[in-house]
């Protein structure tokens, strides 16, 4: 069984700290977007200091404050076997992230606005499986195989990652009459990613008492981006957009808090970029009552630096086999009267996979699960005062079901994984003009 252990550990040592999804990049960054997917034409809020920067010049002068929270419940889960005589093993998510908040600042001023921001562009959930997951089983194997035969079993394998992009954003717009108005920002991404990981070797032949084995590191990293866009309303009716975000270089820096397994390397640093962004929204008033909205996001996956993946017939950089990413919104706001507009719509992320059995081969991606999906999503704005506007949004996120995936980093063994993943996402927020 030796043979097992090296390309075990291999990937493991490479990859351990990428427990990301497929796409870094988010676009749920408001409760107006959960209510509304669409909202890179908006003019509407100041959560368009994200969406649209250069449409903040169409608010009414002042100031504008944009806060809200999001909640997430996420059901990724994945299936497989060994062929070691344990049969199928199935490990699904078992919290929930209750916490991902944005504010947005706005001040407009006759042709101007000025903006800043704190939120998260990427990240900004965990991976909890602590009951183990395929990482732990191959984890497992390996050390069992390194301790040529001193314990047989492994018990209380657990797996936690978290990864959050704290991002704060600078910048301006300027109306340059009543049709084109163009925005410039700067953008400081400060990135933190943990894992901690434990298992417990067990039922020793020669009497060896129970060993713990612990792993907790820190990977943090920071860098600057920048914005770029324009605004164009042809007509009373009619508002168009595009914004360009420029790739954010990231390097993640390894803090070992403690390693029994031997697998990281204390100062040395990995490659996860932020990719780069382009943004095209429209909106357009069907009638006095109905605004609808359509959006592209595309993300320039491919151009960004996450290392590379190994596999035994090749050496790849892990974005390429990735490929790039784009995703398909429609929504639209219907105002039931003075006080409450209803809004509804969804979008389709397709996910561009070069090589998927290759991506897989990154630790980590079995337990976040990432394939092309659709999001509904529905919700209201409430205006408590002509000031004060309060919103509510709900997404629910449908996967396909049962795709099966090549675990090639369990080599030589032949082992499919089948993979699943379902969310649901509220959002609350705030939005105050004065």
């Amino acid at each position: 069984m030796k043979k097992v252990f090296f390309p075990i550990l291999f990937f493991i040592t490479a990859s351990v700290m990428n427990v990301f999804a497929q796409m870094d990049n988010l676009s749920n960054m408001s409760a107006e977007w959960l209510r509304s997917p669409a909202r890179n034409a908006a003019t509407d809020a100041a959560d368009i200091v994200v969406y649209n920067p250069a449409g903040l010049t169409a608010l009414k002068d002042g100031w504008h404050i944009n806060f809200s929270n999001q909640s997430l419940f996420r059901n990724p889960s994945h299936s497989y076997d060994l062929g070691l005589g344990e049969g199928t093993k199935t490990y699904q998510q078992s919290t929930s992230d209750p916490w991902l908040p944005n504010l947005y600042m706005a001040y407009k001023k006759n042709n101007w606005a000025l903006y800043t921001g704190v939120f998260n562009p990427g990240g900004g959930a965990t991976a909890n499986y602590p009951n183990g997951s395929i990482t732990t089983d191959l984890i497992g194997l390996g050390v069992l195989t390194a301790a040529g035969g001193a314990y047989t079993m492994i018990s209380n394998p657990s797996l936690k990652a978290s990864s959050m992009y704290l991002t704060t954003t600078l910048g301006g717009s300027y109306s340059f009459n009543k049709m084109v108005s163009a925005t410039m920002a700067l953008r400081y991404v400060s990135a933190q990613n943990n894992v901690q990981s434990s298992m417990t070797m067990t039922s020793s032949p020669i009497d060896l008492p129970d060993q713990t084995l612990s792993l907790d590191a820190d990977y943090t990293a920071s860098g600057i981006g920048g914005v770029f866009g324009i605004n164009i309303t042809p007509s009373d009716k009619t508002n168009f957009s595009i914004r360009y975000e420029s790739q954010v270089n990231l390097d993640f820096k390894t803090k070992t808090n403690k390693d029994d397994f031997g697998m990281t390397v204390d100062g040395t640093t990995s490659p996860r970029d932020l990719p780069a962004v382009l943004a095209i929204g429209v909106g357009y008033q069907m009638c006095p009552k109905l605004k609808t909205y359509a959006d592209i996001n595309y993300y320039f996956q491919e151009n960004a630096d996450w290392g590379t993946s190994v596999t035994s017939a090749d050496e790849k950089p892990l974005s390429h086999r990735a490929g790039n990413c784009v995703m398909y919104s429609l929504a639209g706001q219907y105002e039931l009267s003075q006080l409450v507009s209803l809004s509804a719509g969804g979008s389709f992320t397709q996910y561009n996979f070069n090589d998927i059995t290759g991506y897989y081969t990154n630790i980590g991606t079995f337990e976040v699960v990432q394939e092309d999906n659709y999001n509904l999503n529905i919700g209201f704005v409430y205006h408590a005062s002509e000031k004060i506007a309060l919103n509510a949004g709900y997404m629910h996120v449908f996967y396909p079901k049962d795709q099966k995936v090549k675990a090639l980093m369990a080599q030589p063994l032949d082992v499919d994984v089948t993979v699943n993943n379902s969310a649901n996402v509220i959002a609350l927020g705030v939005d105050w003009t004065f």
